[in-house]
């Protein structure tokens, strides 16, 4: 609170009960109840005496503020109601001593200290003024937070002959290095022409600017400058000085700096995703379009391919098929420029350096960059960046969608690129489904096993000779009947033991026949075949190169896949040599199979078997029905009697004239 002289009296004149109460009790606050007077017209204002200072509202005045603020010897201060209509500046102008807004700031809450600090400088002027010496004035210069010059214009180059310590703690100059010399050695190679030419421009004109100057300090180091120059004239008015003000703005410079490259990369960064985005809205719309109307497989693979490739940002892309592979991705359609360098193109699924073979594995996108093209093993492409992108459906690995590009990919493109891969990963579950439920077409698997610990393989190396499928038979237990033939015809399998085969016989006497009875317990690869509904089509044993090739067909693409993953689970030597789908003929032969087996019991099915590669049903017999009982541990009767009944069962469907059968 400011002091006030001791027996000031104030007057108040409003004619607002509401105002005068407020105000009142703020100048009470200040002066004592005493000390304050109140009246409510301008005559009774202007005719008071003895008061040090008049506090009066606006709208008393009605435009004669500046003949009362002119004609009273107390200094005089007004409240400015909002509603009032007048500005602050135009009621300052009329030469009052202090305008005090009404309204609920801090503001007319000081009421009583504004009209103190008034009341206080009219009576303490004189000798506050007389106080203000030479040696207060230049210990003010010296001690200002500014740095602060004076150059004398009367000597050559105009020298400075005056400088204050925030100007050497600034410059890192002292006083004795920076006096006598012109101002110009705070310049640099990178200070601004036009700058100092304006400096020079208002000297020459003897007038006041502001300019920004890159200046340079002692150490060599760069700040940016804000300085203010203004001439100092004699008596005669002649410019004589210059005085010079020197504010260190480096730290808003950089501030502002910063701020407008953050803009522009703003602008960059914001015009990049929206090009981003009007191509991958692009790449969207074309693909959905070919899931919607391709009516194939083949061909969604093939228009994705060609939609993705004429993409901007997109080179080339190509489709593998990698659901029935364990081993290798290899491109079956393409399209884009210089596409066909891809073509022939195999890739390991076991190497973690491909992009291509990570993105099967993790079943997420990856991409890679690489000015060489070197993406894949020994291979190099003309491309700069790939995409790989799995083509998955819930669980269910379809393929994988390959992009090369020249251009950085982004992460939120990889994750489009991504929820595109699911969209065409559905698409095709969509087709294979159909496929499935429509026609009778099969899928035909090539697999062989390079796994010397395999017992029908311990069979062949033990006897040094290669087997090959006459047929096999499914017991309602689980076990699998294998007939083979052995070459060389004489080789002795039956004296083999091996744990993972649960008995071996030859089947007849003829020993140049070769053919042997391999029975095999649940655990064995045949059985994981049958469980998955497979056909057991063609099966043979290499004893040289230790491996062995099942042919078997399967009724789609899943239960390959499904088949597959069971053989990994017993040997980890698996690999798919041919796949191969075939759209016609299978189907009505598996149902009539499948309905005969269904008829026949386990002995009958045995007996047929059993006759049917032993050669029974030719002439003359390949081999005596005695001998096909001691094959089946039973009396001669009772195999002729599941022979029999097996072979009445096979007929009587074969003429029923089931639709389902033909």
């Amino acid at each position: 609170m400011t002091e006030v002289p001791r027996g000031s009296r104030v007057l108040l004149a409003t004619g607002d009960d509401a105002l005068r109460s407020r105000a009142g009790a703020l100048l009470a606050d200040a002066f004592g109840g005493d000390g304050v007077v109140t009246v409510d017209t301008v005559d009774d204002a202007v005719a008071a005496e003895g008061v040090d200072c008049l506090i009066v509202s606006i709208d008393l005045f009605d435009g004669a503020l500046a003949r009362l603020a002119q004609a009273t010897a107390p200094p005089v201060v007004v409240l400015l109601p909002p509603e009032s209509g007048y500005a602050t500046d135009e009621v300052f102008e009329a030469g009052v001593a202090d305008v005090v807004p009404v309204d609920g700031s801090n503001r007319f809450a000081r009421l009583g200290e504004r009209v103190a600090s008034v009341v206080t400088w009219q009576q303490r002027r004189p000798a506050a003024v007389s106080r203000i010496t030479e040696e207060l004035k230049e210990r003010a210069m010296d001690e200002a937070p500014v740095g602060i010059t004076i150059a004398d214009f009367s000597l050559p180059d105009r020298p400075l002959v005056y400088v204050n310590r925030a100007f050497c703690e600034t410059t890192g100059y002292s006083v004795s290095e920076a006096l006598g010399r012109n101002c110009r050695y705070l310049q640099g190679p990178d200070t601004d022409p036009e700058s100092v030419a304006e400096l020079r421009r208002a000297v020459d004109a003897g007038e006041s600017t502001s300019v920004e100057l890159l200046n340079y300090r002692r150490d060599g180091t760069e700040f940016w400058n804000r300085v203010d120059i203004a001439p100092i004239e004699n008596a005669a008015g002649e410019v004589t000085h210059y005085v010079g003000f020197q504010t260190d703005i480096t730290a808003r410079v950089r501030a502002e700096e910063a701020a407008e490259r953050y803009a522009a990369e703003a602008d960059r960064e914001r015009g990049r995703l929206q090009r981003l985005l009007d191509n991958i809205e692009g790449v969207l719309e074309d693909v959905t379009g070919v899931l919607v109307r391709a009516e194939s497989r083949s061909a969604l693979e093939q228009g994705v391919c060609e939609r993705v490739a004429a993409a901007p940002s997109y080179a080339c892309a190509w489709v593998g098929d990698c659901d029935l592979s364990p081993d290798t991705v290899v491109p079956k359609v393409w399209a884009g420029d210089d596409a066909d360098v891809v073509d022939g193109l195999v890739i390991d699924r076991d190497d973690a350096a491909d992009p291509v073979a990570r993105a099967v594995s993790t079943r997420t996108p990856e991409e890679a960059t690489d000015a060489d093209g070197g993406f894949h093993a020994g291979v190099t492409l003309p491309f700069e960046g790939l995409v790989a992108v799995p083509l998955l459906h819930r669980d269910t690995l379809y393929g994988v969608l390959v992009v090369y590009t020249d251009e950085t990919v982004e992460d939120h493109e990889l994750v489009v690129l991504g929820t595109l891969g699911r969209a065409i990963g559905a698409a095709i579950d969509a087709f294979e489904s159909r496929r499935t439920l429509l026609t009778e077409s099969v899928v035909e698997l090539r697999v062989v096993v390079d796994d010397p610990d395999v017992p029908l393989v311990r069979l062949a190396a033990a006897t040094d000779c290669s087997l090959t499928s006459e047929g096999v038979v499914v017991r309602d237990d689980g076990t699998i009947l294998l007939f083979v033939s052995a070459t060389p015809p004489t080789a002795d399998l039956a004296a083999v033991a091996d744990t993972g085969i649960d008995d071996v016989r030859r089947v007849g006497d003829d020993v140049d026949a070769g053919l042997f009875e391999v029975a095999l317990p649940p655990q064995s690869l045949l059985a994981l075949v049958a469980e998955a509904g497979g056909r057991l089509t063609d099966l043979s044993v290499d004893s040289q190169e230790r491996s062995l090739t099942l042919t078997v067909t399967v009724a789609d693409r899943s239960t390959g896949r499904a088949l597959l993953d069971d053989l990994e689970g017993v040997s980890s030597s698996v690999r798919v040599a041919r796949i191969r789908e075939r759209d016609a003929p299978p189907a009505t032969h598996r149902g009539f199979v499948a309905r005969v087996e269904d008829d026949l019991t386990e002995k009958q099915r045995t007996a047929l078997q059993l006759a049917h590669v032993g050669g029974f049903f030719e002439w003359p017999h390949g081999i005596s029905g005695d001998e096909l009982a001691d094959a089946m541990g039973v009396s001669r009767s009772t195999f002729h009697q599941h022979l029999r009944a097996a072979e009445k069962k096979l007929v009587s469907r074969f003429h029923r004239g089931d639709p389902s059968s033909i």
